[in-house]
């Protein structure tokens, strides 16, 4: 049998799961790491164990990724939830390839058992090339001992042009005969797929991810670390090519989905403080924008005004950072910086909101803001001691959730974090702005 990969955050079922095998199954908590493996196709895989749950990429656009590379290899969710409701769980196998879900509880053999490799593990490294004929007729490559993990085929396969030659290719919608495959595999490595039905599957998926995402049923994590993931490819994109019309329009459309998601969360099942958890551990900007929308939601300020100028000044507000003299200094601790750096840090927020007026459309109260964002009610902040009634309420409320957000860094002890809020920060803002942001606290 092939290697099987696991990729889930939990150490435990990960160390688990490879001492069962003996260090056969390849394990990770990365999606990215697991795709070095299903990109190569030297690495026999005999299935893909999924925790949709890793807040640094997209399980959809893992599953996009792994069905171009290994259209014939099953895939499995650790979905239990998932898993009780059927008509659900249908439409994600059925635009996923997913075959199954699993708990993460069950043993390794209990999970592997139904990958079952047919072939002589001696298949001759030789590799078959397309002849031009067959180019202008637009196959791809595959390891055709993908297509033996399983007793489920997504392709069913001809030889093309015997005797001459022995060439395999693949055609969707029918059963295979194992037996048969496996005589073909003893005399070549790899398969020939049409690309069309690659890319029919490719959009299927694509189109599901929007319609399965906004599914009331689709589990709440897997929602989270889906907007997450999408908030890092844009924070990303942000700091390689700076502030762009097309960067303001993609932080509309995350800030729209962050806020979709927060407004269906239960507080009472523990969800949101596993999204504020997520989001801190994403990105400040992140952190910022979904703090700051739940304390909007306490006030009753009007959505789409909390969006436009809350939500954009908090993932924009720190764009000034990321291109330093000094490199990116965003994610440092400004007791740490030095003297020339923090000349820099202390003017960001002004250095920020000028950026943006250059290259973009933001509108002006976005702006003030962002040269708000770290100003305090009593005028003790920072670049222009601006406070009093000259103070924007929803940059008081940014400047509060920062400062909450750099402590949360220093402190890991609870309760020493809550002391420091009542002793060093309460007292610098309004109690309007004070009171929201405890009752939004108290309820994570």
């Amino acid at each position: 049998m092939g290697r099987p990969v696991f990729i889930h955050p939990n150490p435990n079922i990960l160390s688990r799961l490879s001492s069962e095998s003996n260090g056969v199954a390849r394990v990770t908590p990365s999606m990215v790491e697991a795709l070095r493996w299903v990109s190569d196709h030297e690495e026999n895989i005999s299935g893909i164990f999924l925790c949709p749950e890793d807040s640094s990429f997209s399980a959809f656009r893992f599953l996009e990724i792994a069905l171009n590379y290994r259209p014939a290899v099953p895939i499995f969710l650790f979905e239990p939830t998932l898993q009780k409701q059927d008509e659900i769980a249908k439409r994600v196998k059925s635009s996923t390839r997913v075959q199954g879900f699993f708990v993460g509880t069950e043993s390794y053999d209990a999970l592997v058992a139904n990958l079952k490799l047919k072939v002589d593990e001696k298949i001759p490294k030789k590799r078959l090339k397309p002849t031009p004929e067959q180019e202008h007729q637009d196959y791809t490559a595959l390891p055709i001992s993908d297509f033996f993990n399983s007793d489920k085929y997504p392709y069913d396969l001809f030889i093309y042009n015997p005797p001459s030659r022995i060439s395999f290719f693949a055609s969707k919608d029918s059963s295979v005969d194992g037996n048969y495959l496996e005589s073909l595999a003893k005399q070549a490595n790899y398969l020939y797929v049409q690309t069309k039905d690659l890319i029919n599957d490719k959009k299927l998926l694509q189109e599901a991810h929007s319609q399965l995402i906004e599914n009331k049923d689709i589990p709440t994590d897997w929602k989270t670390s889906e907007v997450m993931a999408s908030s890092k490819e844009l924070l990303n994109k942000i700091k390689n090519n700076g502030a762009s019309e097309q960067v303001v329009t993609d932080a509309q459309q995350m800030l729209g989905d962050l806020f979709r998601l927060i407004s269906t969360i239960d507080t009472g099942d523990g969800s949101i403080h596993r999204l504020i958890d997520k989001a801190k551990n994403c990105d400040r900007s992140v952190f910022c924008a979904s703090y700051a929308m739940l304390i909007c939601s306490h006030l009753k300020y009007e959505k789409v005004s909390s969006l436009e100028i809350l939500g954009m000044a908090c993932v924009l507000q720190d764009i000034s950072l990321y291109r330093t003299p000094y490199g990116d200094i965003s994610n440092k601790d400004p007791e740490t910086l030095t003297e020339n750096e923090a000349k820099i840090y202390f003017k960001h927020p002004t250095l920020s909101a000028d950026i943006i007026a250059q290259h973009t459309d933001v509108a002006q109260v976005t702006l003030q803001v962002i040269r708000q964002q770290h100003e305090r009610k009593d005028r003790s902040g920072f670049p222009g001691k601006i406070g009093g009634n000259l103070l924007h309420p929803m940059a008081e409320i940014l400047s509060l959730v920062n400062e909450y957000y750099d402590l949360t860094k220093k402190f890991t002890n609870q309760k020493l974090l809550e002391e420091e809020l009542v002793r060093e920060v309460y007292p610098h803002y309004s109690e309007v702005v004070s009171s929201a942001f405890k009752s939004v606290h108290t309820k994570l």
